[in-house]
């Protein structure tokens, strides 16, 4: 039988709760309370927690978007396997995690050495979408190694701008990110249809601009980092949340109804245009699906392009009419 401390023991179930093997109801406690973490580990449990983070990381990944067929196969046959390097800036993460009351705005910051690694920004995106709901999201968002993490950013730009202006924009390596963000499709479709769907109930202008301008410069960033052809599946998750937000017929309303009448009107104009940023990134993919239909077998690139163009059926020249009626209604005074 395998026996650790007390402490230990929370800290373990934090890191199963990041991964997805403990949801995040089951330990509340843990979370909104500050719990004395173990000050280290002790070997047994540094080898349950390396053994937990390998195993939960990769099942993660195929849960959340690796199982996914697509050209090449599944995600673990498309892309070389992500070096699943765990440094002590984990263990500092969960006992900042396990000291700090989450549910509160003024924390102590986390503070690291380094930067995250791929895997532990891999970790932290999993732990930001399982804590989404509890309210104990925002002060793990407000973090500066979150913040300046690429893969975190890709996933929850929203949330991070949503407590706090996001100033600088990290730098999306295309060739180290494919796989995480692969792996990790239905986790960002997820949390970008999540964001739209939240504007609804934004009431203050700055807010929705702040999140506005967020998604605006990661979607500039991020589409012409995978403008070549070979990288434009990588934005299968932006068609997954347009396809689901689009599923049913949508006005500028469903974005800026809450918008307080009280407020200047120059900050609700702003507002408004700001809240279409997601939809004006579905432009530049609506530009890039013509160009896919007009690619002839003989081209390269051939193959790639025809299996975008049915997979982005999904949202369709429908979809994409419907995105575009969409900012030109948010535009409109």
């Amino acid at each position: 039988m395998i026996e650790v401390s007390a402490a230990e023991a929370n800290l373990l179930t934090i890191a199963r709760t990041a991964v997805g093997l403990v949801p995040p109801a089951d330990v509340m406690r843990l979370i909104v309370t500050s719990v004395t973490p173990p000050p280290k580990l002790g070997p047994t449990a540094r080898q349950v927690l390396s053994d937990t983070l390998a195993r939960g990381t990769v099942l993660g990944l195929a849960r959340q978007g690796g199982w996914l067929p697509g050209l090449g196969g599944r995600g673990w046959e498309r892309h070389a396997l992500m070096p699943l390097t765990f440094t002590s800036n984990t263990v500092r993460l969960l006992q900042w995690v396990l000291r700090t009351p989450l549910g509160e705005t003024e924390v102590t910051p986390l503070t690291l050495r380094g930067e995250f690694t791929l895997a532990e920004q891999v970790l932290v995106t999993l732990l930001l979408d399982a804590l989404r709901g509890t309210g104990c999201d925002g002060a793990l968002a407000r973090q500066a190694p979150v913040r300046e993490s690429p893969l975190v950013v890709l996933a929850h730009a929203a949330e991070l701008a949503r407590v706090a202006p996001l100033e600088a924009l990290p730098t999306f390596d295309v060739k180290a990110l494919a796989g995480p963000i692969d792996g990790l499709r239905s986790l960002l479709g997820r949390s970008w249809l999540a964001a739209e769907k939240a504007k609804r109930d934004l009431d203050q202008p700055e807010v929705l601009r702040r999140i506005g301008a967020a998604q605006g410069a990661v979607l500039h960033s991020f589409l012409e980092a995978i403008g070549e052809v070979p990288n434009r599946p990588l934005a299968a998750f932006l068609v997954d949340a347009a396809a689901g937000f689009f599923a049913v017929r949508r006005s500028s309303e469903d974005l800026v109804r809450a918008l307080s009448p009280d407020a200047p009107l120059r900050e609700r104009v702003e507002a408004r245009r700001a809240a279409g940023a997601f939809q004006r990134g579905l432009l530049q993919l609506r530009t890039w699906d013509q160009e896919h239909r007009s690619i002839r077998f003989i081209d390269d690139g051939y193959d790639v392009a025809q299996a975008l163009v049915k997979d982005w059926e999904r949202l369709g020249e429908q979809g994409f009419t419907a995105a575009a009626q969409l900012v030109a209604e948010l535009d409109a005074l």
